[in-house]
């Protein structure tokens, strides 16, 4: 009957709370607002139970306890009789009342506290129950944790934001000198902030996973409450992250005088509530039109938070080091390592420009822009202390971006007459960054734009500043030798590099002497590298255009020979020269129309990777690079050739993330990239094969837009029967990179995409 009480009592008590040990069941049930509950012990009567069987005695911080029921089962004389009326009757057994159990209440460093002891004669078959009130408890407690979170939140700003909720090690450390929390039992959290600690809770709370290491540390102690307020007041470049560091101390002097085993409720709670609140003021800040489209698009707006934040030692600027962009955490975080110019201008239409950041996105343009230097962008931006200048793709990534923010932002094309103050003001010569010199002249970003074009035009060659060990110490001599031109005779593509160093994405420098491949590029791509040709035909249709609207004052380039080409004269050429140098027929019979070596061809009905490399056998090679080509430039393909080699792309390349850096049929090919490979191997050691066949993620966004716009083109060249099929084939395929995508972001501790 007391049972049965109890039972319909606990009714709305939600929370339960099981533990084991040794031959004891221990369940304490909890209302979840009031905290009334009761704690039931159960010895269990399995064979071999012991009449002493250990037990630590629970000690109940902060709790009031009142004994209710104890008793105990005991089976009667062994009793051989059947019974013959078909009905199970139980075992024969006599229930004995037990004393209450002892209740002893102490104290010591860590508070007030009730021990629990069993009282004598408990053993196998007995239970007790005990009624337990938390003594210095607000029942509102769950309401004051909720409250004035978005308060709270209301005036932090997208940099603030990115220090509340993110932050790596090597980030923090940079700019307060801690670093992130380590859990026992787990390890550094990925973050510093909120997300570092949202990773676990995600899993902890839906599954009540009480017996997680984080749970087991917060019942030990309150140092992670202490870690999370603390270091927000360390950021003192946010004075607004005061007010945000005192929401949670004036919560966390409520969660300190709960009891130890409820910490965790509370901590949970607590950091929930902020989490969410802190992401709402995020996605608020961030007016882009994918915004608030999904949950996935959310995600994806919050890594652009992520990214992009601020670190002492790199800014955009030698003496401003405002909020800089990231080329991938926690790795590329701080220093010169920071912020390169061929990811920030993959990632800025994404990052910036789809979020409706837009200032954020000026800020890195003409960061960038402001170092011009020998016509090209730097590779390694260095806050524009000691920028280096050994990428040709960087300069065409950053025109790409210069063309989408003109598009894009409400500035449109008047960003083209603003004005940019050259860390060198003559474009060739070093300065230091702090002298008069540096930064004495100012160029329009229009004039930039032209100054790239005509120095490419006219042949770029030059040594890099400070060549040698102290700049690249894998890098042999010939390395910093740094070439780059237009063939106007024949193509219009422009190419460089040589087989000594790698100036594109795939810059991978062997240092292994073991394998005898320090200093040996994995893949130099020198030549005319597919992207580059994809993203200068870009370039040059759209400042035909321009100067075709006078929207730009500039209608061509002066050749080394001194010839004038004008952008339509040269777009043209381009376009004209595509096909014949970078597609692999799929019929060998058709080799004589296109320039082909057949007897280097090993895969057909594709784009070649490079034309004109001096290793003549890596142009054609099956590479992803020619997603960017198709996604920026669609109209140097022939439709048919490019929707035949995007079905190849995807049978061959597309991996479950991302895409394969290369073919698997190819003889280099080397799927598992380990940087400590100390072997004698020249295609795996030192994670040499870091290009050679691991997946990278970012050229999938390419390829799925390129197959969007030659689904297009299809769809309206042919029937409607036809254009349904293959609706549905590449919509089919979105999904199926879609669900991978988002699986991974949801799962990964750093939210985020590898």
């Amino acid at each position: 009957a007391k049972l049965n009480q109890l039972h319909r009592e606990m009714a709305s008590f939600q929370e339960v709370h099981v533990h084991h040990e040794s031959e004891y069941v221990t369940i304490h049930r909890v209302h979840p607002e009031t905290r009334q509950g009761v704690l039931l012990i159960a010895h269990c009567a399995f064979g071999g139970a012991s009449e002493q069987a250990p037990f630590e005695n629970p000690r109940l911080y902060g709790t009031a306890v009142t004994p209710e029921l104890a008793y105990r089962l005991r089976p009667a004389a062994e009793n051989t009789s059947k019974s013959e009326d078909g009905i199970l009757h139980g075992l024969p057994a006599e229930l004995e009342e037990l004393d209450a159990p002892g209740i002893i209440q102490a104290a010591d460093e860590r508070g007030t506290y009730t021990e629990l002891r069993l009282p004598r004669g408990f053993g196998p078959g007995s239970v007790l129950a005990v009624r337990t009130r938390l003594t210095d408890f607000r029942p509102d407690l769950d309401w004051k944790i909720r409250t004035c979170a978005d308060e709270a939140a209301s005036n932090l700003d997208l940099g603030a934001l990115n220090v509340a909720l993110f932050r790596c090690d090597a980030e923090e450390r940079d700019t307060t000198g801690d670093g992130a929390y380590t859990v026992p039992g787990v390890g550094a959290l990925a973050y510093c902030g909120l997300q570092g600690w949202h990773a676990h809770l995600q899993h902890i709370i839906p599954q009540n996973d009480l017996g997680h290491p984080l749970c087991g540390h917060l019942r030990q102690g309150c140092w992670a409450l202490d870690y999370v307020s603390a270091r927000l007041r360390k950021h003192t470049e946010y004075p607004q992250l005061v007010a945000l560091a005192d929401w949670f101390d004036e919560r966390w002097a409520l969660v300190k005088r709960v009891p130890n085993f409820l910490v965790p409720r509370y901590f949970a709670l607590t950091m929930h509530t902020a989490y969410q609140a802190l992401v709402r003021r995020a996605l608020r800040l961030m007016p882009g039109a994918i915004v608030g489209r999904s949950r996935f698009t959310n995600q994806l707006a919050l890594t652009s938070v992520q990214l992009v934040g601020h670190v002492r030692s790199a800014g955009l600027w030698p003496q401003n080091t405002g909020c800089s962009m990231s080329a991938g955490l926690p790795h590329f975080s701080t220093h010169h390592m920071r912020c390169w110019g061929r990811d920030v201008f993959i990632a800025l239409e994404g990052l910036l420009l789809a979020t409706g950041r837009f200032a954020e996105a000026r800020d890195h343009i003409l960061s960038f822009g402001s170092t011009l230097k020998h016509g090209l962008i730097p590779n390694l931006l260095d806050s524009g202390r000691l920028p280096r200048y050994n990428a040709r793709d960087a300069t065409w990534f950053w025109l790409q971006a210069v063309q989408s923010y003109c598009k894009m932002s409400d500035e449109g094309l008047d960003f083209l007459d603003v004005q940019v103050e050259r860390r060198f003001p003559d474009g060739e010569t070093f300065v230091e960054w702090n002298s008069d010199d540096a930064y004495s002249k100012s160029s329009s970003i229009g004039e930039l734009v032209q100054e790239v074009m005509q120095r490419h035009a006219q042949g770029i060659e030059f040594r890099e500043w400070n060549a040698g060990v102290n700049l690249d110490s894998q890098m042999r001599d010939e390395g910093f030798n740094i070439k780059v031109q237009v063939d106007f005779e024949r193509t219009g593509f422009v190419s460089g590099g040589s087989r000594w160093n790698c100036g594109t994405w795939m810059d991978k420098m062997g240092s292994s002497d073991k394998a005898g491949i320090r200093g040996v590029p994995a893949t130099p791509r020198d030549g005319a590298d597919i992207e580059i040709v994809g993203l200068q035909k870009s370039t040059l249709r759209w400042l035909a255009e321009l100067n075709r609207d006078n929207g730009f004052p500039y209608s061509g380039v002066t050749a080394a020979d001194g010839a004038r080409i004008t952008y339509v004269q040269w777009d043209q050429l381009v376009q004209d020269s595509f096909e014949k140098h970078f597609w692999v027929p799929e019929d060998a019979a058709d080799d004589a129309e296109y320039n082909v070596n057949p007897g280097l061809v090993s895969r057909r009905g594709i784009y070649r990777d490079t034309f004109g490399s001096s290793t003549e056998w890596a142009d054609y090679q099956f590479r992803p690079n020619i997603a960017v080509a198709m996604a920026v430039a669609p109209e140097l393909f022939d439709m048919n050739h490019a929707i035949s080699c995007l079905h190849t792309m995807g049978t061959v390349l597309v991996a479950p993330l991302g895409m394969r850096t290369l073919d698997p049929h190819d003889i280099r090919y080397r799927p598992n990239y380990d940087n400590s490979n100390d072997s004698s191997d020249p295609l795996v050691a030192h994670g040499i094969n870091y290009h050679q066949g691991p997946e990278w993620l970012w050229p999938i966004g390419y390829y799925l837009r390129a197959r969007l716009t030659f689904l297009h083109k299809l769809v309206l060249a042919n029937s409607p029967e036809a254009s349904t099929k293959a609706l549905r084939t590449v919509y089919h395929e979105l999904h199926a990179n879609m669900v991978n995508l988002k699986h991974h972001i949801s799962t990964s501790s750093f939210a985020g995409l590898p």
